[in-house]
């Protein structure tokens, strides 16, 4: 009974100070710029930076975009690197992370739980975790895709409307963007790629038909009226006006007393 009455106090609490880590308020996370090669583009909260090589700054909002044979390292404050290919555009959506104490091997485990959401919109990127803590959240999206990380190296690429997942070590949850809610991905292991892409397949015929008369209006209406800049109280306005023909098609009126009878 000792024993048991132990462990029953040993899980409670376990569950006590897992309830107050996730209670934790999180702190915005910080991106490290270790390396830029080459014509790299930063945008912090809509607003051009220029970054250098050991500058630090607050993730999240940040738009990264390379030029032709130029390249960015990052590292993430909760010691996630992230390797950002020449002609890549990504975006940072969501960096955050809970306090965590100094004296902490980030490039060996994860010092908090953290929640990323990044969107690799084209190009490559290449990304590499330490351990990561229980509970950390990493999502990376594309055009065709999302990707739940759990760690360790993976190699996402975007190009001609095809999403690479390329697993070389650790696990990931691939789930294609045109999934039903709720879906829950495909799992890829360290030697596993997956590859998601959008199809495209021949006009259906049958239902182009079914369209063809509102196509053919919408096209009528775009004849109807004519638009112009104009002023509305001293400033600028776009203005519509109806078209009218000039001359207005003159009514025929026939008399049935000049109708022919064929006699």
């Amino acid at each position: 009974m000792k024993t048991a009455g132990r462990f029953l106090i040993g899980t409670l609490l376990c569950c006590a100070l897992s309830a107050a880590a996730r209670a934790q308020a999180s702190v915005p996370g910080k991106a490290y710029v270790a390396a830029i090669d080459g014509a790299v583009t930063f945008t912090l909260s809509g607003q051009a930076a220029t970054l250098k090589k050991g500058d630090s700054v607050v993730a999240q909002g940040m738009w990264i975009e390379t030029g032709p044979g130029a390249s960015a390292i990052l590292v993430y404050s909760n010691g996630t690197s992230i390797f950002i290919d020449a002609q890549t555009i990504v975006e940072i959506r969501k960096f955050v992370q809970q306090s965590f104490p100094a004296g902490i091997d980030t490039a060996v485990i994860e010092p908090s739980v953290s929640d990323t959401v990044a969107q690799v919109k084209q190009g490559r990127v290449i990304i590499t975790t330490n351990q990561l803590a229980a509970g950390t959240s990493m999502i990376y999206l594309t055009p065709q895709s999302q990707v739940n990380i759990r760690g360790k190296e993976v190699v996402i690429e975007v190009r001609d409307q095809v999403t690479r997942v390329l697993m070389l070590a650790g696990d990931a949850t691939v789930t294609p963007s045109s999934a039903a809610p709720g879906a829950v991905g495909q799992t890829i292991h360290g030697g596993q790629m997956a590859v998601v892409q959008i199809q495209v397949m021949p006009l259906d015929q049958n239902a182009a038909n079914q369209v063809a008369a509102q196509v053919a209006a919408a096209e009528r209406a775009q004849k109807v009226v004519v638009f112009s800049t104009g002023n509305a109280d001293g400033a600028p306005d776009i203005q519509a006006r109806a078209v009218v023909p000039a001359n207005l098609p003159v009514p025929l009126t026939v008399s049935p007393s000049t109708l022919s009878t064929g006699g």
